[in-house]
């Protein structure tokens, strides 16, 4: 049997070439003391464990067109899965699969681009919406517990020894990271979400990085029952063309204890804006970057000049130092100065005049357009806690030597009509698409502009004639839900670990994703509702009869 040596990322594997007839079979599974194997034509054949990691299995068996694997116990009786896996007549390889999941990659229509790439972004399988890899951590136990146990305290970063990242086609292995729980008011529910962080427990000069990122977040998705949320709205920033967080689900398992589905998210490290706005490129020009958060409607990062004092400002919660970039001079006590001359010159820009006119918007901002379908994705996904109505969860990143901003929104777990209070929300124009008594002064200068008004309107219908509609939406969302499903009654059946909120959803409510469920609204359902109002509003319809995109 001939071995090749094959590179994969951070490790080296050895692939064996085998006759066409036969095939490697691996997956994920959990046996215990038991032992792991594939049942094919009736004939169960051992599987064993990978050097890449003791959790997964993998064999050479005959080529069958279905097949299932199976627990071997001590007898060697074999306790299949439920399901009946296929396989194409051109397999040579399973890939790495799932044990109890009837399916790995799915087939999911993609969302057509409304416009090119404003920056070029990293490309990588951070950004896969095709399947849920699977994350297995061994990690200290006892400092997990105190976080999960007393979750808004401050707690340090858990040791975590190994962390495995498993997909479909690859196997990274990673030592010495950090693991904490992580956000706001998702630290007051029952599934915490959490960050990691690589090399924390590694005092040496290796950058562990997985996807070109040196720190992720596992979000918990506590309060929306489809668990597709989030996801969506970053996809659909990403097909309106802006730089946004990428992300994709996995399965979370902690010293072989199953912890359930998470969204695997961007989160901050020196420079991770570089994978969005540069290609992943390292550019001495990234600067600060500053987190915009809301307490209240009356503590909120409005972005209001409110004079030059750093004193005059709720910075602490409301504008938070997020990274410093590659910029010597910002420091815990100073970064409030340049945000704060950056909402002085906010509040001198020019309403009403063409982009070349000085003091207007784009001495500011880096790209017009870019800040506008961030604006204009906010108010159509309907996302009331964020950049527009809430005026917060989004980021601001200064380039450090044009002294330009780029406007980057995340947390999107409550949108498309989840937890929405004020159900006209689903229908209200953008010209009143924020709280009574408000001030968005970044806002104002598009939608109370000459200017800028019709561009602005005219995104808004590219983006709805394009791909935010019910249309091209609605079969995405179907695939995801039968994507999901298995895993998503899995998460719903394990025990809340933190104290907090514990509210129960069901593999029932995924439904949700497609229709109102109780009291909360259906994506589809908002999706469908904000489109009709908003051709009607600006009269047009969402037939896609735009040209087609300029190449790349």
């Amino acid at each position: 049997m001939k071995i090749s040596l094959v590179s994969t990322g951070l490790i080296t594997i050895a692939i064996a070439f085998v006759h066409a007839a036969d095939v490697t079979y691996s997956v994920i599974a959990f046996p215990g003391s038991d032992k792991v194997g594939v049942q094919v034509a009736g004939q169960d054949y051992p599987l064993q464990r990978s050097p890449m990691h003791a959790n997964l299995f993998t064999g050479i068996a005959p080529f069958a067109a279905e097949y299932r694997y199976t627990i071997l116990n001590s007898q060697g009786q074999a306790q299949p899965e439920e399901t009946t896996r296929h396989l194409d007549n051109a397999a040579t390889t399973t890939g790495n699969e799932f044990f109890g999941r009837s399916k790995t990659v799915y087939d999911i229509p993609a969302l057509p681009r409304a416009y090119n790439p404003i920056y070029p972004a990293l490309a990588s399988d951070m950004d896969r919406d095709n399947e849920i890899a699977t994350l297995i951590l061994r990690a200290n136990m006892d400092a997990i517990q105190e976080f999960l146990d007393t979750p808004t305290a401050e707690h340090n970063f858990a040791q975590v020894y190994n962390m495995t990242y498993i997909n479909h086609h690859t196997v990274y292995n990673f030592e010495n990271a950090g693991l904490k729980n992580a956000g706001q008011s998702s630290k007051d529910k029952g599934k915490q979400s959490y960050k990691v962080k690589f090399n924390k427990f590694d005092k040496s000069t290796k950058k562990d990085h997985l996807f070109g990122r040196r720190a992720f977040k596992l979000r918990a998705g506590a309060t929306d029952p489809t668990l597709i949320r989030e996801k969506l709205m970053m996809d659909s920033l990403s097909a309106s063309g802006v730089a946004t967080l990428n992300s994709h689900w996995v399965r979370l398992f902690i010293n072989d204890e199953p912890f359930g589905l998470y969204l695997m998210t961007d989160d901050s490290f020196k420079g991770f804006t570089d994978n969005l706005i540069h290609g992943g490129e390292k550019m001495n020009s990234t600067g600060v970057t500053i987190k915009g958060n809301a307490m209240d409607q009356d503590t909120e990062a409005n972005l209001v000049y409110n004079g030059p004092s750093a004193a005059n400002y709720d910075h602490n919660d409301v504008y938070i130092l997020e990274d410093k970039g590659r910029d010597p001079t910002i420091s815990k006590e100073n970064y409030m100065a340049p945000l704060i001359d950056f909402m002085d010159r906010l509040s001198k820009t020019v309403i009403g005049t063409d982009a070349q006119t000085p003091g207007t918007i784009t001495d500011l901002m880096d790209s017009a357009e870019h800040t506008m379908i961030h604006a204009a994705m906010s108010f159509l996904a309907g996302s009331w806690d964020g950049f527009w109505y809430q005026a917060s969860n989004y980021y601001l990143n200064q380039n450090r030597e044009t002294k330009k901003w780029y406007l980057i929104t995340y947390d999107f777990d409550e949108t498309f009509g989840n937890g929405l209070e004020d159900i006209e929300l689903m229908t209200t124009p953008y010209q009143n698409y924020q709280r009574p008594g408000s001030k968005r002064p970044l806002i104002d200068v598009f939608i109370k502009s000459p200017y800028y008004e019709p561009k602005f309107q005219e995104i808004l219908k590219t983006l709805i004639k394009r791909f935010y509609n019910p249309r091209v939406i609605k079969p995405r969302l179907e695939a995801w839900t039968a994507m999901l499903k298995e895993d998503i009654a899995w998460d719903r059946s394990l025990p809340f670990r933190s104290p907090g909120d514990k509210e129960k959803f069901t593999v029932n409510d995924l439904n949700n994703a497609l229709v109102t469920v109780g009291s909360r609204m259906g994506v589809l359902e908002w999706i469908s509702n904000r489109t009709s109002s908003v051709c009607q509003q600006l009269n047009f319809n969402d037939t896609d009869d735009l040209p087609a995109l300029p190449s790349a």
